[in-house]
């Protein structure tokens, strides 16, 4: 393989993956429900967003579209699985009740 090509190659390579940014925002969403539950959140995880606004908007709008009327939602971040069943973030975020 010629080495111009195999350097272009790398170089578009290396190029497209710096571009890509790790989602920080873990949405977390009840329907049923117009408060977050106390305890284990793994279970009401419901996307991964890299900017906040993304998150509470996304969360806003599943609220606005539950059938039920009810809806709570939260955004963690830089959220990780502590591998027993739960998941710990950084700090939350939350549209706070008017």
């Amino acid at each position: 393989m010629n080495v111009r090509l195999l350097l272009l190659l790398s170089a578009m390579l290396l190029g497209a993956t710096a571009c890509t940014q790790v989602p920080q925002w873990t949405l977390f969403y009840v329907s049923d429900q117009d408060k977050m539950p106390e305890g284990a959140l793994a279970p009401h995880i419901a996307g991964y967003y890299e900017q906040l606004e993304q998150c509470l908007a996304k969360g806003a709008g599943m609220v606005k579209l539950s059938q039920s009327g009810k809806g709570s939602y939260q955004c963690g971040y830089e959220c990780k699985d502590d591998q027993a069943g739960d998941v710990q973030c950084a700090r939350f975020e939350r549209v706070p009740a008017l």
